[in-house]
């Protein structure tokens, strides 16, 4: 009777931890799902935003200003500030301002100094470096 007895609580305990270990491989995996999905949604608006502004900048060369790209550009901004923690969405928001405040001032034919377009590309270097800190991409 007592083999008996220790057989069905084996049994049981089994099940149990069994059970347990499944909803814990289950959550994992849940997790590594979510967090894919999450880098790829970032890459997409991370590159949607420097593919925005290439494109506001050869608008502003070009003269022709139909601030499509701006829209574009606030659009992305703000996605990525709902995909990124702070210390990517901040300096992205402060970015596009001063890129539309720079490119609008191109466009218009009002002269920016080179220092200051110079600034800007330096703030945008620095931003894909966050996207690639981000997205876990190695420099080199």
């Amino acid at each position: 009777m007592g083999t008996v007895i220790v057989g069905v609580a084996g049994t049981l305990l089994g099940v149990l931890f069994g059970g347990d270990l499944q909803h814990l491989q289950a959550s994992r995996t849940h997790r590594w799902q979510r967090d894919d999905a999450l880098g790829k949604l970032k890459q997409a608006a991370y590159a949607e935003f420097l593919r925005s502004i290439s494109a506001s900048y050869g608008q502003a060369m070009a003269g022709q200003r139909t601030r499509t790209e701006d829209a574009r550009l606030h659009a992305v901004t703000a996605e990525i500030e709902v995909l990124a923690d702070r210390e990517v969405s901040g300096p992205v928001r402060d970015l596009t301002d001063a890129i539309v405040d720079v490119h609008s001032k191109l466009a218009e034919g009002a002269g920016v100094e080179q220092a200051t377009l110079a600034a800007v590309d330096r703030r945008r270097l620095e931003v894909v470096a966050l996207f690639k800190a981000d997205l876990g991409i190695t420099q080199t």
